[in-house]
């Protein structure tokens, strides 16, 4: 339970400061997603984000229809996106927020700490990862900064 306390301490951290800019941290999850995957589907930014395909969809419509990414007909039925210019700058503007978050709830932390932290949610990762709850499809594969 101490890893989903941090967990959702943190998201609540990167929440607020990501309201400053009108945006939330599934909102950026996405943006994020599509700055390193430009055209990717919206069921590939779900498994991405960790949301459902439904939930991303959602989201997807709502940064549309706020100008931040645009949408065109892929292969079959997908549907994939790419970020607007003005999608460009938030999802920029959104990083060095969030990254700021983690640097202030990691400050606490030495070094050697980090490492052992890094370590650690490393292995949790693996380890849940052949796991059957641990869904289908690629996560993030950041170490411990400023990633969703």
């Amino acid at each position: 339970m101490l890893l989903r306390r941090a967990q959702l301490r943190k998201q609540m951290a990167c929440e607020a400061a990501l309201a400053q800019v009108g945006m939330t941290l599934p909102q950026w999850g996405i943006l994020y997603a599509i700055a390193a995957e430009s055209d990717s589907s919206t069921h590939a930014l779900a498994l991405f984000t960790g949301q459902s395909d439904q939930a991303a969809g959602a989201v997807v419509a709502r940064l549309e229809q706020r100008g931040l990414l645009e949408r065109r007909p892929g292969f079959a039925k997908a549907i994939l996106h790419r970020l607007t210019p003005d999608g460009t700058e938030l999802a920029q503007r959104c990083e060095a927020i969030v990254e700021d978050v983690m640097n202030r709830l990691l400050s606490g932390l030495d070094d050697q700490a980090l490492r052992a932290l890094r370590t650690s949610l490393r292995e949790i990762a693996e380890a849940a990862s052949g796991s059957p709850y641990s869904g289908e499809g690629r996560a993030p594969t950041s170490e411990v900064s400023a990633r969703p």
